[in-house]
This record gives C-alpha cells, sequence and structure tokens, in this order.
C-alpha cells in the first residue's frame, strides 16, 4: 500500500502520516456533475512532494454514470506491483476545477472506508500536463476553527479535518478564492501518455 499515500493524500502525499481533509458531501453537487472529458486516458504522475522519482501511471475510465474509475499503479523500471482504484466525480465552481476521490481497493482488497470524499483542486498546464492540488491540513483547519466552513477537526497534532458543511455551504464556499486558497502547494504534475 505504498502507493495509498500518492493518491490517498489523489490521487496523498507518499510522506504523509495522516489523511488528508475531507468534505463529507461531494464537491458540486449543487450544480451538473459531468465526466471532465479532458482527464479521460492515461497518465504518468510524479509527486512534487516526494523524492520517489519512479511515479504513478494513472488510468482515468469514464463511466456512464458521470464517474471516472482511476486505477493507479507504480511507475519506473522496478515497479513493486501495488495498485489502487478510486472513483471520482467532477465539478466546476466559479474558475475552480474540483475532483471528489473516494478510495475503492488497493492492492486487490477493498480500501478501509473513509467518511466524505477527498477533494483535489486540478488545473491544466496545456492539453496533456495536469497539476493536482490537495487540500492543505493546517489551512482547513484554520478555516474550520474560524467558522470560515463548518467543520470537525480531531484532537492532537495529527487530529484529521473534515469539512462538513451543507452541499450549498460548501459550493458556494470552494467557488471563492478564499476557498481556493485551502488547496496547498502542487501535490502532483502528471503528463497525458495517450
Amino acid at each position: 500500500m505504498r502507493i495509498m499515500p500518492f493518491f490517498a493524500a489523489t490521487a496523498a502525499l507518499l510522506l504523509t502520516a495522516c489523511f488528508p481533509p475531507t468534505t463529507t458531501h461531494p464537491v458540486g453537487t449543487t450544480t451538473t456533475m459531468i465526466n471532465d472529458p479532458a482527464l479521460t486516458g492515461l497518465w504518468r504522475g510524479k509527486s512534487d512532494q516526494s523524492t520517489d522519482d519512479r511515479g504513478l501511471y494513472f488510468h482515468f475510465l469514464p463511466a456512464g454514470d458521470n464517474t471516472i474509475t482511476v486505477v493507479m499503479a507504480q511507475a519506473g523500471a522496478e515497479p513493486d506491483g501495488d495498485w489502487m482504484v478510486a472513483s471520482i466525480t467532477t465539478a466546476t465552481l466559479g474558475g475552480n476545477h474540483i475532483m471528489n476521490a473516494e478510495l475503492k481497493f488497493s492492492d486487490g482488497k477493498p480500501e478501509e472506508e473513509h467518511p466524505g470524499t477527498i477533494p483535489l483542486l486540478y488545473r491544466f498546464e496545456g492539453p496533456n500536463r495536469l497539476v493536482l492540488f490537495l487540500m492543505d491540513e493546517d489551512a482547513a483547519k484554520a478555516a474550520i476553527q474560524a467558522h470560515q466552513i463548518a467543520g470537525t477537526v480531531e484532537q492532537g497534532q495529527f487530529g484529521d479535518a473534515a469539512i462538513t458543511a451543507s452541499p450549498k455551504e460548501l459550493d458556494a464556499f470552494l467557488a471563492t478564492k478564499k476557498g481556493a486558497a485551502l488547496f496547498g502547494e502542487r501535490f502532483a504534475t502528471l503528463t497525458k501518455m495517450e
């Protein structure tokens, strides 16, 4: 499960110890959530926050129910055999493109249930280059504690953050610059292969 941190923190961070911030409702439920066709295909990703140069393959497979299945496997000359499956939905709020990720399988076993979804901000830097941004744990906690958005923060330094705002409040907040600012530095950069 070494690739779980890569996505869980899209796809989570290879070096992270805690689960990334989640939302109790997928972002974009008050809008029309349709598959972003620009994501379809095979991409090779590299974490912008890891020293592991092998990277990860992401195969985005759109389904008829407006979800996208994402199959992830380690890249490189010596892949370790780990693989993972996630289901995502996509939405655009303001100018912000959001993925809602739910982990489904890791190495053939159902993934442990986590409440809510993992939101990721994504941007295209050209037709074949995609950048993913995870919600920053500290920024999410600060916004919750400042009552900018409803949520919970677990006890302790490594307590997880969950945004519990209603779908309407969540979408309105993440459509703003303040909402987009919750997403931290680049998490990963993907290059389209086919």
